[in-house]
């Protein structure tokens, strides 16, 4: 049993989704057609473990990550607004350095697969012209997780997220903002709870022409509940609420029908997590465009 950290919440599980996962992107806007969209999602981050009070650690944790998304809109309305639905399968690789254990420093990498998102329902609402809000329920699974790994690439445990989105598409401007809601599960094997955490993920971008858009992004996560460790796992070890926050510089790119998009991001505060820089690279690809 170790006493270290390499992630957030439980120790050696990463967080649900990379913070400002639905950065870049106007969260809350109607699928321009109705159709099977396939999406990729690939991240490189370079991070120190941050403790409680917001100091670096020498834990160290590289991660890369790509993410296979499916999102299905089959032109229903439902509740005056337009349905999706989508499915996210992230594959993570991980490897940390100088992680804290009761017999020293050790350093540890794994890989597999990370917890799968099923969001059965999404709507898109147009509330005023060129403004949009959007709401969804998420389902995110157990992924690979072993007890005696110090890293894991998934959480041995469910997490249920409901979600609100806006974004202002006037005059060329993508402004927007996602508030998501973590709802977390026990661990199925040890009982160890992560506390409840919400995340914000915003956006202004602007385009600049010949398809080309620019501009900050930024997130915040906040944990709002304890963690709780019942049955004293990880010999008694409880991590601290989690909190973090970043901004960073997006482009966009649509080449015909695929959208291209590129991520810079840099942590500016982070209490109990992993927290530096990361590069984000996503494509959006339609399959099959539905006639009506």
């Amino acid at each position: 049993m170790y006493t270290g950290n390499v992630s957030a919440r439980e120790p050696s599980v990463l967080p649900t989704i990379p913070d400002g996962a639905s950065i870049g992107v106007p969260i809350a806007a109607p699928t321009p057609v109705d159709g099977l969209f396939f999406s990729s999602r690939s991240g490189v981050a370079s991070q120190h473990f941050y403790d409680a009070n917001g100091d670096k650690t020498a834990t160290t944790i590289d991660l890369k990550d790509t993410v296979f998304q499916f999102a299905l809109t089959p032109g229903n309305k439902v509740l005056g607004g337009q349905y999706r639905a989508f499915l996210s399968i992230p594959f993570i690789d991980i490897e940390s350095k100088n992680i804290a254990t009761p017999m020293g420093l050790a350093n540890a990498s794994n890989s597999g697969l990370g917890s799968i998102e099923i969001r059965p329902i999404d709507i898109s609402w147009e509330v005023s012209p060129d403004i949009y809000m959007n709401a969804g329920f998420s389902a995110y699974s157990p992924g690979d997780w072993s007890a005696t790994e110090l890293v894991n690439a998934g959480q041995n445990f469910w997490s249920f997220s409901p979600s609100v989105g806006i974004s202002y598409l006037r005059n060329g401007w993508n402004a927007s903002a996602h508030l998501m809601y973590f709802a977390n599960e026990a661990n199925e094997d040890n009982d160890y709870k992560s506390g409840d955490e919400t995340h914000l993920n915003l956006t202004a971008m602007k385009d600049i022409g010949e398809d080309l858009s620019i501009g900050l992004v930024g997130f915040l996560r906040k944990q709002i509940e304890d963690d709780e460790n019942p049955n004293n796992a990880y010999g008694g070890f409880t991590n601290e609420r989690v909190e973090s926050s970043g901004a960073g510089l997006s482009i966009t790119k649509q080449l015909g029908p695929i959208n291209l998009n590129a991520m810079y991001t840099k942590s500016l505060e982070t209490k109990s997590s992993g927290g530096g820089e990361r590069i984000w690279l996503n494509a959006i690809i339609p399959l099959k465009v539905f006639s009506h």
